[in-house]
């Protein structure tokens, strides 16, 4: 999930999973699975950035065994 400014100025959380392909036409469109499109005020290259930044932390987590995890979440850990 990342997030992305509209053109109004509001912010959104993305599901990265979503995006079909990224136009830039002087704006950046985002075109999603459901055919919908996404005018924001972000990069193709800052998306690509977030986008590779959540995978990183989903994957590192995703490597971390849940015993860990639950250490790192008690109250005495």
């Amino acid at each position: 999930m990342i997030w992305v400014t509209l053109h109004d100025g509001s912010q959104i959380l993305l599901n990265d999973d979503q995006i079909l392909y990224v136009e830039v036409l002087g704006d950046t469109l985002v075109s999603l699975s459901d055919g919908s499109k996404l005018r924001v005020l972000e990069s193709a290259t800052e998306l690509t950035q977030r986008i590779a930044h959540w995978r990183r932390q989903v994957l590192g987590l995703a490597l971390v065994s849940t015993d860990e995890i639950d250490q790192e979440q008690s109250p005495t850990g």
